[in-house]
């Protein structure tokens, strides 16, 4: 990657804190009052009414489009019935379904992968994000073999519109490179140890509700949206 040893440990160590910081106890607030990520967590399990709905759109900045509430809410009801779940074919298919007040042709990619992350903490869900796709395009590039910069910012698209299966690959494939790396195991190990001590509260020290892979993904996903974040302020 274009960026020395020493960034990269800067932008580890900031996605490994905040993955402390929003998965802290459920009853504690994050960045000005926020809802944190064990909220939503624990109450995924259960009855989700409109407000709910409502409150999760503005904690995870989803609130530029005009929703159909009570619609979005029974969506995640209707994700936690189902027997089983396959990010692949499941995220693309929310992201198409989440109602709107006006008629829209754009698939809400973000909001699915991210009411799914959390709806469905057991399964392999990464979370479609700009800045994130920034940084997957740079991993492809430079295992490509390519060096350097590279302008490669743009969403990962087919013809229907946005390519989550190409993103999801991209981002699985980030994470074995990453499952390779001395460090990110030891943030990730770390991580996953004090959660189950219960620095999380009882939701993340319950490893059949939150497993380890919810904790390692949600490492993975901070680091890559830093990543992003780096890549497009130093990019020449």
């Amino acid at each position: 990657m274009p960026y020395s040893n020493d960034v990269r440990a800067q932008l580890l160590a900031e996605a490994k804190a905040d993955v402390r910081r929003w998965c802290c106890p459920r009853d504690q607030r994050v960045e000005g009052g926020r809802l944190p990520d064990t909220h939503w967590l624990a109450l995924f399990t259960g009855e989700v009414t409109e407000d709910d709905a409502h409150r999760f759109l503005i904690t995870f900045q989803l609130n530029r489009v005009a929703w159909e509430r009570a619609g979005v809410a029974r969506e995640i009801a209707r994700l936690r019935l189902l027997s089983t779940f396959d990010p692949l074919t499941d995220v693309p298919e929310l992201a198409e379904k989440l109602p709107t007040k006006t008629k829209q042709s754009r698939r809400h990619s973000s909001a699915a992968s991210k009411i799914a992350t959390f709806a469905r903490p057991e399964a392999d869900v990464f979370i479609w994000d700009r800045l994130a796709s920034k940084a997957a395009r740079y991993r492809d590039w430079h295992r490509a073999g390519g060096t350097g910069w590279k302008r490669l910012s743009s969403l990962y698209r087919n013809a229907d519109g946005h390519d989550y299966p190409a993103f999801w690959q991209a981002c699985a494939q980030a994470r074995e490179d990453e499952r390779q790396k001395v460090d990110f195991q030891a943030a990730r190990d770390r991580l996953i140890a004090d959660f189950r001590a219960g620095a999380g509260g009882a939701e993340m020290a319950d490893p059949v509700h939150v497993p380890d892979g919810f904790i390692e993904r949600r490492l993975l996903d901070k680091l890559m949206f830093a990543e992003g974040r780096w890549i497009e302020r130093h990019r020449p």
